[in-house]
Order: structure tokens, then sequence, then C-alpha cells
């Protein structure tokens, strides 16, 4: 029995020790000829489908795609040439492989904030709308349904404006100005924003958190603990922030770096801890997981680098200590930043990077003497699938909300070994050598991971 519990243990932390090194890779986009091999902007579409362009001040713009995750990419070979050394991307959106929307400002004297569209994959680009003020972010949840952001009219008491569409850009409702009844005037959208299912979120420059949990339909204004947003000036200025529910999230101030949760929409704060990289920390929780990354580029922080936490925040691991700036993330094997090592070196700088490994902490693996519960996640994961019992000698079986006829099993290495399908919700793994595996689904596109130990 001792030997048998040795066994296990042994099993258990060489586990964690494995899958608790995370690292990054860096990412080759294939530009048009003449191009620098930078990007500014990313657009994830899905586990396949990525965007990246680049854009100079003297006004080119270049686009290219990767269709298997950012191991490969083609460039499209379509680049805007505008001529104008304040020509400026402000920002960027991929709504599919086809579909991508890009916001510019400052073009020629005139059209001063445009929207272009493109549907054919950019190889063509069409103007869809001029805006009177900065256009600053633009958000879409399909193809057809989006907003976007824009300064107020600074002439007066105005508000920051919002518009949105349900038809691609043909149309547009206003949804800020004097809508956003409880905002102040005369202030801009901040660069912290993000979005999570119907929810898109984003600060302004007087410390409020402008929010829409309805794809643009409503909008409410929340004075957020902060006095200003992303501003290096005020000593009590909000952070990068990251989404977890229409009412959660956690966020940096924005000075220290120091970890805050709210619980309320941003009405209150709890501190979490410091991850230790200062001004500017970066923040991203990657869906459907509870791993939180935390990040900064030596450029804007004490302290440069990536960690993650999966006890929220409580905790971090450190990745490296290279400058990592602007998370993005769909899932787990969909974790994007840019390289920003402050040095501006041809290496490292504005270099795409995509997260590799798994920080697969088991939450109740039980004993040799006892199986344990069913395995959860947390958030919505939870209500995908269970597994237990934790460890196993022969079946693992699979408690689920939804029809799961399909998994894949991945071994401690993390090597696939195994596809199949269970129509009894059990999987036979008797034929299994001792150690310690993954179990994963695919729902909605989205791979679930849950480890167990086969004894």
């Amino acid at each position: 029995m001792i030997k048998k519990l040795f066994s296990f243990l042994f099993l258990f932390f060489s586990f964690l020790l494995l899958f608790s090194q995370l690292s990054w890779s860096k990412i080759q986009p294939v530009y048009p000829s003449g191009i620098d091999n930078i990007s500014i902007h990313l657009g994830i579409v899905n586990e396949q489908v990525i965007w990246a362009n680049y854009w100079h001040t003297n006004g080119k713009v270049a686009f290219t795609k990767s269709m298997n995750g950012g191991d490969t990419w083609n460039a499209i070979p379509t680049v805007f040439q505008y001529n104008d050394h304040n020509f400026r991307v402000t920002d960027f959106f991929a709504a599919s492989e086809n579909v991508a929307y890009l916001a510019t400002a400052n073009q020629n004297s005139t059209g001063k904030n445009r929207l272009y569209k493109t549907i054919d994959g950019g190889n063509t680009w069409s103007l869809i709308k001029d805006f009177k003020t900065i256009l600053t972010y633009v958000h879409f949840w399909d193809v057809n349904v989006g907003i976007v952001v824009c300064y107020p009219d600074m002439n007066g008491s105005e508000k920051i404006e919002i518009f949105k569409t349900i038809d691609g850009g043909v149309t547009w409702a206003p949804k800020g100005g004097a809508l956003l009844t409880n905002s102040n005037p005369n202030q801009i959208p901040r660069y912290i924003k993000d979005d999570l299912g119907d929810s898109f979120w984003f600060g302004s420059s007087d410390g409020e958190m402008i929010k829409t949990n309805d794809k643009g339909t409503t909008w409410t204004v929340t004075q957020t603990p902060y006095t200003s947003s992303h501003f290096v000036y005020d000593s009590k200025s909000l952070g990068h922030f990251a989404i977890i529910n229409s009412n959660t999230a956690y966020f940096t101030d924005y000075n220290t770096g120091k970890l805050y949760k709210t619980t309320d929409g941003f009405l209150t704060e709890q501190y979490i801890s410091d991850p230790g990289f200062g001004e500017q920390t970066y923040l991203e929780k990657i869906p459907n997981t509870d791993i939180l990354i935390a990040t900064s580029g030596s450029y804007f922080g004490t302290a440069r680098g990536s960690k993650y936490s999966t006890d929220g925040g409580l905790t971090w691991v450190l990745i490296n200590n290279l400058g990592r700036v602007r998370l993005q993330s769909k899932g787990i094997d969909t974790t994007f930043a840019f390289g920003w090592d402050g040095l501006q070196s041809v290496d490292d700088y504005w270099k795409i990077v995509k997260l590799n490994g798994r920080p697969i902490d088991p939450q109740n693996p039980g004993t040799p003497q006892n199986p344990g519960n069913p395995q959860t996640g947390s958030g919505s994961d939870s209500d995908i699938f269970a597994i237990y019992p934790i460890p196993t000698g022969d079946y693992l079986h699979i408690k689920s909300k939804i029809l799961l006829d399909s998994f894949s099993i991945w071994d401690f290495s993390g090597r696939l070994i195994w596809q199949g399908k269970s129509a009894d919700n059990r999987i036979n793994v008797s034929g299994l050598s001792k150690g310690v595996y993954s179990v994963s689904v695919l729902h909605q596109g989205i791979h679930h991971y849950r480890k167990f130990i086969k004894e």
C-alpha cells in the first residue's frame, strides 16, 4: 500500500512539474515584399484562422493570414499606400476567414476617420463609413453585428460616441453620445478594453467603465474607484483588465501593476496580489480554463516578462523574463502576444509570439484509497464535462450536460495517443500504462481538458 501511494505521489508531482512549463514561441508571418516582418495588430478568428497586419506612419498597410493556428502564413497581395505621414491604423478586427474590418485615421486630410471592410480575404477593401471624430475601437460578434467607438466632438460638452451595425456596416445606429446619460462629457476612450461572449467593455479617461453585455444594444456606465484610465500622471489610474463574466473582471492598477478583482462591474475592488511587473501590466484570462496570464514589456514597466496563475491571481509562476504585451486568447491553444523586450531588437520587438504548454493542476485527484469525486472546471467550463474516479484502473466515467460522442487522450509528454468515441459515457483505459494522462473533448470549437491518473 505504501509503495502504491509513493508511486502515485511521484506521478502526481512529476505531472505538475511537466505541465507547469508554459513557454512562448515566435510566429513568423509572411508579408508582401518590401514590408517589415513585424506586426502591429492581430485578429484571432478561431483556433485555425488568424490575421495580422502591419502599418507604418507613411501610410503603408499590409496583411497576412494563417489557416493553421499560426504555424504557416500567406501574404495577402493588397498593400494600402496613402503617402500621409499622419496616417495611422487605429484598430483592426477579423470576423471570419474572408471578412475583416480596418479602422484608420488622418488619411490625406479627407475622411479623417474611416472604416474599411473586406469580404474576399483581404484582396480588396471597401470604404463603408466616414466618422467625424477619432475612430478608436472596432469590434464584431460575427460578420454582421458589431460596434465602433469614437472620440466625442470636442467642440462642446459632448460624450464618447458609439455606433452599432447589424448588417455588416451598411447602416449604423447611435448608442453613445447623449445616450450615455451617466458618462462625463469631454473625455475619451482609453487603451484598455476587453471582450467576452456578448460583452465589450472599455475604460474612459475619467476612470469610467463603459460596458455592453448584449452585443452593443444597451450600454451602462460605472464610475470605477479610479480617476483615470491608462494614464501615467495620475496616482489612481485603471490598468488593463480581463472579463470573467457580465459582472466580474480581474484588473491592474496602471501605475503599480497590482492585481485586483471586481464582482460588481467595477463599482468596488478587492486586492488580490502583486504579479511584480509594475507599470502597465497586461492581463488575459484564457477562456474555459483557470489560467490567468500577466505580462509586461520593459519599455512600459519596472520589469519585463510573463507569469501565469491558476488560483485566481493569488500565486504566480514565471514563464520567462522576456517582454510580452497586448495579449489575446481564444483558448488554451490560441493565446498570442507581441514581443516587447524594450531594446527594439530584431529578434523580439513587435514579433508575434504564441503560448505553448498546459499548466494543468489537479483539483481533486484523489488517492488510491479514495478515488475522489467527479472533477469540474470553473465557470461555464464546469458545464462541459467531468470525469471520475481519479485515479482509475479500468474505466474512466464521464459526467456531462451535453452529448459527448468523441474524445482524445494525451500522454504524460503531451503526445496525442488515442482518439475514439464513447456510446455510454465511459472510456475503457485498462490498456493504458500506469501514468498521468489528459482527456479532451471538443465543444463549440473549444478543446476542454481534464487530467487523470491510470494506476
